[in-house]
């Protein structure tokens, strides 16, 4: 009898262990999920505040667009990613079509030098506010976010919740699409 007891823990042990693992349809893992939610960049998590420059000089926080009301992208880039160049003509589209409707924009650069960064920001024609503390890997945004590869961005709502990272492509126009019906 105790081996039955045994052998029905061990089922029961292994049914409550997939079911788990079923639970994320996107790959990951309990484990990986329990990891990320300790990432400042966890779905759920609150945006942290920081301030860097504009390109003029002036210092800005987050905080003057995040928690007001509107989604907010913050955008991580640098004018010599090839993937973010690539990227950006996606990003331009979806600020013309939904910055109207309140999606606003931080772009977050990781460039060390002024004159590339601000030669990008105007051959790629992105009209929304560009930060940059012209640091790069060491940058502010890269250490309190732990951004480690770039494009990356964070969706947030308009409480400030992070709702999504990392949309490229469709899945940044699907994304935006559901919020603005």
């Amino acid at each position: 009898m105790n081996k039955m007891k045994r052998i029905f823990s061990i089922l029961l042990l292994a049914v409550a262990t997939l079911t788990v693992q079923a639970q994320f349809l996107d790959g990951r893992t309990a484990a990986t999920a329990a990891a990320e939610n300790q990432s400042p960049r966890a779905i759920g998590k609150k945006f942290i505040d920081f301030a860097m420059a504009e390109a003029n000089g002036k210092t800005h926080k987050l905080s003057e667009w995040c928690g007001k009301g509107n989604y907010v992208l913050i955008d991580f880039w640098a004018s010599w990613c090839g993937p973010c160049r690539m990227e950006m003509p996606t990003v331009v589209a979806a600020y013309k079509k939904y910055h109207q409707k309140g999606l606003q924009i931080i772009g977050v650069s990781f460039d060390n030098k002024k004159e590339p960064w601000l030669k990008a920001v105007k051959d790629l024609q992105m009209p929304w506010v560009q930060l940059s503390d012209l640091k790069g890997w060491q940058s502010l945004g890269a250490q309190v976010y732990q951004i480690n590869a770039i494009p990356a961005n964070i969706l947030l709502d308009g409480k400030g919740k992070i709702v999504a990272v990392d949309l490229r492509g469709e899945q940044l126009e699907a994304c935006l699409s559901q919020i603005y019906k």
